[in-house]
C-alpha cells in the first residue's frame, strides 16, 4: 500500500511538471524547440533556414510553428503559393497561433483581397491581440472605406505599444502581484502533498519511501516556481510540523516513535535541498 501510494505520487508530480508547471503555450514551446532554424530565418540565411524546416517537418509534420516560419521563408522568396498552403497547413494543426493568420492576411492585403484580409487579421486579433495585429486591420478597414473603425484600430495599435514600453521599463515600472494564480495552485498541489508525506511518515516501516518522495516532490517545487519555491518549500514543513505534532501526534511506541522523527526531520532537510536544486535547475534552462 506504501508502495503504491509512492508511486501514484510520483507519477502524479510528472504529470504535473510536463504539463501544467510550464507557463509557457504551446506555440512559445515550439519556438523554443526551433530557435536555430528561426534564428537562421532572421538572420536572413533562407536557405539553411529552408533547409532546416524542411527537415524537422519531415519527421515531425505537426509543428504549426515550423509551417509558420517556413511560410515567412516562402514569402521572403516571392513563392505566395507555398507560403499560403504552409499557413493553412500550420492552421489544420493549430489554429490559435495568431500569427498565422497575421502572415495569411498580409498575404492577402498585399494580393488586394481586403475583405478575406481583414477575416485573418480579425482572427489574429481574437487570438492574441498585438500591436501589429491592430495596424494591419486598421489599414485594412482603410480599404474597406471603414474610416471610424480604422483610426480606433491605429489607435488601439499605438496604445499597444505605449503599454508594452511602459512594461519593459522604458517609461515607468511597473509591478505585478506576488500571489499570483498560478503560486495558489502549486500551493494546493504542496498541501497535498504534504498530507501523502505524512501518512508516508506514520505508516512507512523505512525511511526510504518518505525520503524518496520528499526529495522528489521538493524538487518539483523548485522547479515549478524557481523564484517563490522557498515559499512553497516553508509552506510544506510547517504542515508537516503542525500535522505531526498537532493532528496525528507521535507514536506511542519508542521505536515507531524515533523513526517517525527520522522520517520527518530528514524530510523536511530535503525540502528545502530539493526545492533550490529543483529552481537552480529551472533557471539553467533559462
Amino acid at each position: 500500500m506504501i508502495e503504491l501510494l509512492t508511486i501514484t505520487t510520483f507519477v502524479g508530480y510528472i504529470i504535473y511538471l510536463r504539463y501544467y508547471a510550464d507557463g509557457r503555450n504551446d506555440a512559445q514551446k515550439q519556438a523554443d524547440e526551433l530557435r536555430e532554424g528561426i534564428s537562421l530565418y532572421e538572420n536572413d540565411q533562407f536557405a539553411a533556414a529552408l533547409a532546416y524546416f524542411n527537415n524537422t517537418l519531415a519527421t515531425r509534420p505537426k509543428l504549426a510553428v515550423a509551417y509558420l516560419y517556413r511560410a515567412r521563408i516562402y514569402r521572403a522568396l516571392n513563392d505566395t503559393k507555398a507560403a499560403l498552403a504552409d499557413l493553412e497547413k500550420g492552421k489544420s494543426y493549430d489554429d490559435t497561433v495568431a500569427d498565422l493568420h497575421l502572415e495569411t492576411g498580409q498575404i492577402q492585403f498585399d494580393k488586394r483581397n481586403y475583405q478575406q484580409a481583414f477575416l485573418d487579421f480579425d482572427k489574429a486579433i481574437f487570438h492574441g491581440a498585438s500591436a501589429e495585429s491592430y495596424y494591419w486591420r486598421g489599414r485594412t478597414r482603410q480599404h474597406l472605406n471603414q474610416a471610424e473603425e480604422a483610426a480606433r484600430d491605429m489607435a488601439k495599435a499605438e496604445a499597444t505599444v505605449e503599454a508594452a514600453r511602459d512594461v519593459l521599463g522604458q517609461t515607468h515600472p511597473t509591478t505585478t502581484s506576488f500571489v499570483t494564480r498560478q503560486l495558489v495552485i502549486h500551493a494546493l498541489f504542496t498541501t497535498l502533498n504534504a498530507l501523502i508525506l505524512l501518512i508516508l511518515i506514520k505508516r512507512s516501516p523505512v525511511i526510504h519511501w518518505p525520503y524518496l518522495l520528499a526529495a522528489f516532490s521538493a524538487g518539483a517545487i523548485g522547479f515549478a516556481e524557481p523564484r517563490k519555491g522557498w515559499l512553497l518549500a516553508v509552506w510544506q514543513v510547517v504542515l508537516l510540523l503542525t500535522g505531526y505534532w498537532l493532528v496525528v501526534g507521535p507514536s506511542a511506541s519508542s521505536v515507531a516513535r524515533e523513526l517517525e522523527a527520522f522520517c520527518l526531520y530528514g524530510a523536511i532537510g530535503l525540502t528545502f535541498v530539493g526545492s533550490f536544486l529543483g529552481s537552480v535547475l529551472k533557471r539553467s534552462q533559462g
